[in-house]
C-alpha cells in the first residue's frame, strides 16, 4: 500500500510526499481532479513531492480523503511540519518544491557588494596606506567574517545534525578557528571567495529557471472558447477540460488537444524541430506553444497549464539538470579524499609536534581553496575568454573540460546544421517550357503566399530578374498548394496530392521526382490549364562548413558522430549519408531524442548534444555537454545548454574542441604548480616554519606562476570559420 506523508502544513499551503507522486499519469489525475480546489500546484517527481495551496473553504481532510479514494493509500501524520526538507538520498539541490524568497538573490548580491567594498578597504589600508589591521577574535574583521560565513555555517549545521562530516563542516571549523586564533583576515579572504562562488551558482540557476518558466507561460492570457456556437473571450486560467478553444492564423495554441473542426497549417518546430508546417485537420492532435500560420481550427482541450506537453518536457529538463553527471560524482569523491587527507595531516601534526599553532597552520594550508581553485579556474577562465572572443559562450568549466573528453557528438539537423531556409536546388520542365517561364508561373501564384517554400521560390525568381505579375488572384489551400487565375489561365502550384485532386497526372515526372524525395528534397509541381509543366526542387540550406566539421572532429579522435532529427527516415538518412554520420535517429520526438542520447551514453564515454530548439532541450539536458546554436536558436535551448555558439558556425564546434583540449593541458600543468607548493607549505607548517599568516600568504607565490601559465591560452586566437566555403 502506498503511503502519503504530510511533510508540512502552513495555513492553506500543504506539502505531501509519496511514491505515487513519481508517476506522470498520477500527477495528471491529481491536477485534473483538484483543478477546482487547488489555487496553485507544483510537483517534483525526483523528490516524489507535491506542494499546493488550496481554497480555504476546503478542509485538508477533504483533500486527503479524495486522494485516498483515487489511490489506495495510507496517511502518515507523524512527520512534523519542521521536516519540510526532502530527505531523499538523491540530489535535490534544485528541488522545485522548496520555497525560496524571491528577494534572496538581490539580497545576496547586496551582501556581496558590501563584502567587496570591505575587501577593497582592507587591501587599501594594508597595502597602500600601511595600516595594521587588527585581526583579534573581537575585531571588526572577525565580526564581518563570522557574519559573512552564516550561509556556510547553516549548511554545516545541517550536515552535523544528519551525522555527516563534509567539506563544508571542515571549512566552517577552519574559519572559526582562524578567527579564534587571531587570523580573522585570512578567514575573511576565504569566505569572500566562497560567497562569490555561491552567488554565481545562484545567478545561473535562477536565470535558467526563469527562462524556462517564461516559455511555459506562453504569454497567452486571453483565449476564445466556443459556447453554444458563440465565441466568448475568456481568461486562459478559466479554461476547463473538454472546452472548445478556437484558434486562427497568427494565434499561438494555448492548450493541448484535438481538432474537432476546421483545418490549418501549424508551425510545430517548437515540438518536433521541423521547419515545414504541419497540416492539421479533424482528430489531429495539437500542442500548446505551436503557431497557427494559416487557417482556423476548434480544439477540444485535453491538457492545460503545467500539464501540457511542452510544460512536462520543461519539467523533465529541470529534473535532468538536477542529476549529477559522472564527472561531478568523481569530483565529490576527490573532495572527500582531500577532506580525509587534510584532517589526517592536521591531527597528525598536532600529535607529532604537540603544537596547536603548527596544526592550525597545516589546517589553513589544506582547507584554503585557493590552490585548487586557481589551478583550474584561471586556465578555464582563459579558455572561456578565448571562446568568448570567437562567439563561443561557455557557461562553466566542467562543460569546457568534457568537450575534448567526449567520444560522441550528436547533432540535430533543422536549425542546427541547416538554416531552416529552403533554397531552390533544381528545376525540371516539360513540353519545351523554359526554366524562366516555369518560374514566372510559379512566382506569380506564390507571390502573396507567406509559406517558406513560396518565399524561396519568389526570391529565386527575383534574383533571376524575372518580372512577376503582382495582381494575380490566388487561393491558398493549406497543406496542399495554391490555385491562381490570371489572363484566362489557371495556374496550380503545389504537391502531388494537390495536382491529383485536380485530375492532373504527374506520372511523366514520377521517376525524377522520387529520386529527389528519397534524398530528402521537397518537390513543388506547376501546372497550367490542367497541363503539367514541370517541378521545382527545394532543399533546406546547409550551413557552410558542416562536412569539414564532421571530418575534423573525426580526425581529432571523436569515435562516433550521430544525427538525431525530427525529420522522417528518408530525409534524415539521405542527409546522414551525404555528410558522413556514423548513425541516424529519425522521426524523433523530444523524449525519443533523450532516449537516443541515453543509448549512446551506455556505449561511449561522454556525449555532446548540439541543438537549437525546445525539442532538443530534453536531449541536451541528458547529455554530458549541451551545446546550442544561438543564432536564431530558442531561448530555452540556450539557457539549458552548457555552451552557446553565438554565430552558429560549424567550424566553431571544432574550435571549441581545440580550446577544451588546450585548457586541459594547462589545468594539469597548473595542478602540478599548485600541489607542489601546497605540499611544501604543509611540510614547513608541520615543523613550525610557517605561521598561520604565512600559510595564507604561501599561495601568493604560485598564483603568479599559475596566472602566467594560464594566459598562454589567450595569446593566439584564430578565426577559421570562413577558411572553407564547402559544405
Amino acid at each position: 500500500m502506498n503511503e502519503i506523508a504530510i511533510k508540512s502544513v502552513a495555513s492553506n499551503r500543504v506539502r505531501l510526499k509519496s511514491d505515487i507522486f513519481y508517476k506522470v499519469s498520477n500527477l495528471e489525475i491529481i491536477q485534473e481532479e483538484f483543478h477546482d480546489i487547488f489555487l496553485s500546484f507544483r510537483e517534483n517527481r525526483k523528490c516524489k513531492s507535491i506542494v499546493f495551496t488550496h481554497k480555504k473553504s476546503i478542509a485538508l481532510d477533504e483533500i486527503i480523503n479524495k486522494l485516498n479514494s483515487l489511490f489506495v493509500t495510507s496517511i502518515n501524520l507523524s512527520i512534523p511540519a519542521s521536516n519540510a526538507v526532502c530527505n531523499s538520498k538523491s540530489s535535490c539541490s534544485s528541488c522545485a518544491v522548496r520555497e525560496k524568497d524571491p528577494k534572496s538573490f538581490n539580497r545576496k548580491l547586496v551582501e556581496f557588494g558590501i563584502l567587496s567594498a570591505y575587501s577593497i578597504y582592507l587591501f587599501v589600508a594594508e597595502t597602500i596606506m600601511g595600516v595594521a589591521i587588527v585581526a583579534t577574535p573581537f575585531s571588526l574583521v572577525a565580526l564581518v567574517s563570522v557574519v559573512a560565513a552564516v550561509p556556510l555555517l547553516k549548511e554545516s549545521w545541517e550536515d552535523v545534525k544528519q551525522g555527516k562530516f563534509t567539506l563544508q563542516t571542515f571549512m566552517s571549523g577552519t574559519l572559526m578557528l582562524a578567527v579564534v586564533f587571531g587570523e580573522a583576515t585570512a578567514a575573511f579572504e576565504i569566505i569572500y571567495i566562497l560567497r562569490g562562488a555561491m552567488l554565481l551558482e545562484d545567478y545561473i540557476a535562477t536565470k535558467s529557471k526563469n527562462e524556462i518558466n517564461k516559455l511555459v507561460e506562453l504569454d497567452i492570457q486571453k483565449v476564445y472558447v466556443l459556447y453554444d456556437g458563440v465565441e466568448l473571450e475568456t481568461d486562459l486560467e478559466d479554461v476547463k477540460f473538454n472546452d472548445i478553444v478556437v484558434c486562427r492564423s497568427g494565434d499561438k495554441v494555448p492548450v493541448d488537444g484535438f481538432v474537432v473542426d476546421g483545418s490549418c497549417e501549424i508551425n510545430e518546430s517548437l515540438i518536433n524541430g521541423r521547419s515545414d508546417s504541419a497540416f492539421k485537420q479533424l482528430d489531429d492532435e495539437v500542442f500548446a506553444g505551436t503557431l497557427v500560420e494559416r487557417g482556423r481550427i476548434s480544439i477540444k482541450v485535453t491538457k492545460k497549464g503545467n500539464q501540457t506537453y511542452i510544460s512536462r518536457v520543461m519539467s523533465d529538463v529541470e529534473n535532468s539538470l538536477a542529476i549529477k553527471s559522472p564527472a561531478q560524482l568523481e569530483a565529490d569523491k576527490l573532495a572527500a579524499k582531500l577532506l580525509k587527507l587534510g584532517t589526517f595531516l592536521t591531527i597528525g601534526t598536532l600529535v607529532v609536534t604537540g603544537s596547536w599553532l603548527n596544526a592550525f597552520s597545516v589546517m589553513i594550508v589544506m582547507s584554503c581553496p585557493c590552490a585548487t581553485v586557481l589551478a583550474a579556474s584561471t586556465a578555464i577562465s582563459a579558455g572561456i575568454a578565448k571562446g568568448a572572443k570567437q562567439g563561443i559562450l561557455i557557461k562553466g568549466g566542467e562543460a569546457l573540460e568534457q568537450v575534448s573528453q567526449s567520444e560522441v557528438f550528436c547533432f540535430d539537423k533543422t536549425g542546427t546544421l541547416t538554416t531552416g531556409k529552403p533554397i531552390v536546388k533544381e528545376i525540371y520542365t516539360l513540353n519545351n517550357i523554359t526554366e524562366n517561364e516555369l518560374l514566372r508561373y510559379a512566382s506569380m501564384a506564390e507571390y502573396r503566399n507567406t509559406h517558406p517554400l513560396a518565399l524561396s521560390i519568389v526570391e529565386f525568381a527575383k534574383n533571376k530578374d524575372i518580372v512577376i505579375e503582382q495582381n494575380a488572384s490566388s487561393k491558398i489551400i493549406p497543406g496542399l498548394g495554391v490555385i491562381t487565375d490570371f489572363a484566362n489561365e489557371t495556374i496550380l502550384v503545389g504537391n502531388k496530392k494537390f495536382l491529383s485532386n485536380h485530375k492532373i497526372s504527374t506520372k511523366s515526372l514520377i521517376d525524377e521526382a522520387n529520386k529527389h524525395l528519397e534524398n530528402g528534397d521537397t518537390v513543388v509541381y506547376i501546372a497550367v490549364d490542367r497541363n503539367l509543366l514541370g517541378f521545382i526542387v527545394l532543399n533546406h540550406e546547409v550551413r557552410v562548413g558542416t562536412k569539414k566539421m564532421i571530418e575534423d572532429l573525426r580526425s581529432h579522435g571523436v569515435k562516433h558522430i550521430s544525427l538525431i532529427s525530427g525529420d522522417d527516415e528518408k530525409v534524415a538518412n539521405a542527409f546522414a549519408l551525404e555528410f558522413g554520420f556514423d548513425s541516424v535517429f529519425a522521426n524523433q520526438s523530444p523524449y525519443d531524442k533523450a532516449d537516443a542520447v541515453a543509448q549512446l551514453k551506455e556505449k561511449y564515454h561522454n556525449v555532446v548534444m548540439v541543438g537549437d530548439g525546445v525539442n532538443d532541450t530534453l536531449a541536451m539536458s541528458k547529455a554530458d555537454v549541451a551545446v546550442s546554436f544561438a543564432a536564431g536558436g530558442n531561448q530555452a535551448a540556450i539557457e539549458v545548454s552548457n555552451i552557446a555558439i553565438s554565430h552558429s558556425h560549424p567550424a566553431d564546434i571544432v574550435e571549441l574542441y581545440n580550446i577544451s583540449k588546450d585548457t586541459l593541458k594547462v589545468v594539469n600543468q597548473n595542478y602540478w604548480i599548485g600541489t607542489s607548493t601546497n605540499l611544501v607549505g604543509v611540510g614547513f607548517a608541520a615543523f613550525g616554519m610557517l605561521s598561520p599568516v604565512a600559510a595564507g600568504a604561501i599561495h601568493i607565490g604560485h598564483t603568479t606562476a599559475i596566472m602566467a601559465n594560464s594566459s598562454k591560452l589567450t595569446w593566439k586566437t584564430k578565426d577559421n570559420r570562413h577558411s572553407n566555403n564547402e559544405y
